[in-house]
């Protein structure tokens, strides 16, 4: 028998997948402690993913991953966006493609 490690947070009907596939998958449920922790290395893995790839489906799992975080830690997706709108309101967003290159002092 062939023992694959994964050791990775993966998307709830996942196990289910497995077992349709005839494999037997071997998980864990965590606690919010453990699972915040793997949220975080799990945006990471997606952000590396959509490094490499550039792909919307990349863009999708990281949102994804932030919801649920946000949905953790106490927040939610529609607080997510209220922050987000807020901040564009004070600071802009990115559609200006503004890159700043220096900021020079004038000295009086």
């Amino acid at each position: 028998m062939a023992v694959r490690e994964v050791n990775k947070l993966v998307r709830d009907k996942i196990p289910g997948i497995i077992l349709e596939n005839g494999e037997t998958p071997n998980f864990m449920i965590l606690d919010d402690e453990k699972f915040l922790e793997a949220l975080n290395d799990k945006l990471a893995e997606e952000v590396r993913e959509y490094l490499e790839s550039k792909g919307m489906d990349e863009l999708a799992d990281i949102l994804q991953v932030i919801c649920t975080i946000s949905e953790t830690i106490g927040g939610g997706q529609r607080e997510l966006e209220y922050l987000m709108d807020e901040k564009a309101a004070e600071r802009g967003r990115f559609k200006a493609q503004i890159f700043l290159e220096s900021i020079e002092r004038v000295e009086s």
